[in-house]
């Protein structure tokens, strides 16, 4: 096993015992892996090992034993709408059907419900016009069709207001 596969494996490990669910997984999959290949040198096994004890001696979930616990419910309401779906709108109300980025955000609070931060912040993530970290590209590239098919649940009511061609 090369250094840089054991420092990876390592810091798998150590990040799946802080409670990282994804590293957790990860875990597994190179286990999984491993074990096709019979190739048992990994530091891995014994993490595998480790966990299996704690969950037949201590009593503790085989979920969080192996790290792959899921993150508890945070509570609240669920979404009304699907984050997608929402840029989308967003971006074609802006760039196809002539709307301000102030009048797009009172057309969706008005027929969706998102609220103005939701917009926003949906905004930096998906518009690369307002996102901080420096992406050159992001969905505002995308034409009026795939944007419509992106729409989703919302495409009938967006479709209403977009210029007919």
């Amino acid at each position: 096993m090369t250094e840089t596969n054991l420092w990876f494996e390592q810091e798998i490990i150590r990040q799946a015992g802080k409670g990282d669910s994804q590293a957790g997984r990860k875990a597994l999959e190179i286990i999984a892996s491993r074990i096709e290949i019979k190739q048992f040198d990994s530091p891995l096994f014994s993490y595998l090992a480790e966990s299996i004890k704690e969950f037949l001696h201590e009593g503790i979930s085989l979920d969080r034993a192996l790290g792959v616990e899921d993150e508890p419910n945070k509570g609240g309401r669920p979404r009304k709408y699907d984050e997608v779906e929402l840029a989308a709108v967003d971006l074609l109300l802006r760039n196809n059907a002539g709307f301000t980025p102030e009048k797009a955000v009172e057309w969706i609070e008005v027929n969706v419900g998102a609220d103005r931060r939701a917009i926003q912040r949906l905004r930096c993530a998906y518009d690369a016009r307002y996102n901080k970290f420096g992406a050159d590209k992001l969905m505002e590239t995308r034409g009026q069709d795939d944007l419509l098919d992106m729409s989703g649940s919302m495409r009938k009511k967006v479709g209403g207001v977009l210029p007919q061609t």
